[in-house]
């Protein structure tokens, strides 16, 4: 029976992890899609709606599932949890008042990288967590410390409550 279930949660990584490059396939293609008809530069416009409308529906998720405005530390909690399903390495930590979201690792700048846009991931996120905490609070804002496709060593976003 152990081994049953061993095999089982070894092919649901596996499907998982499968799971995962097909998503990033499937954006970049979208994407590139979107740059060979209409320019590179509509394709970033697009590409940061896309987060957005990612961010809005985010926000409704916390709400629905009970998160309240102010309680930005289950917050940042959920966008650990979704980063980890989304295959990327996560934390987070307290700095006074405010919720530091780090990313250790993560998939995506070497996704955008592979798909000839290899700095565009940042702003992508950037307009995701921002427009998530708007989303959830006009109080709260975040602010990206480091990033790594800039070359830093985490993707480090604080989030500042004006509560």
């Amino acid at each position: 029976m152990a081994d049953d279930t061993d095999k089982l949660l070894e092919r649901t990584s596996r499907d998982w992890q499968s799971m995962i490059r097909i998503t990033h396939d499937f954006f970049h293609g979208w994407r590139k899609t979107v740059a060979e008809t209409l320019g590179e530069e509509k394709a970033m416009e697009m590409e940061l709606r896309f987060y957005e409308r990612i961010g809005e529906g985010t926000g409704r998720m916390f709400a629905d599932r009970g998160g309240r405005p102010e309680d930005v530390e289950k917050l940042v909690f959920s966008l650990v949890r979704a980063s980890e399903v989304m295959g990327e390495k996560a934390r987070m930590a307290a700095d006074g008042k405010d919720w530091l979201l780090i990313h250790e690792a993560c998939p995506w700048p070497d996704s955008f990288r592979a798909h000839g846009v290899p700095h565009t991931c940042q702003a992508s996120c950037d307009r995701w967590f921002q427009t998530t905490a708007r989303s959830v609070s006009p109080k709260l804002r975040v602010v990206t410390e480091s990033a790594l496709p800039a070359g830093g060593a985490t993707c480090t976003r604080r989030f500042v409550s004006a509560a």
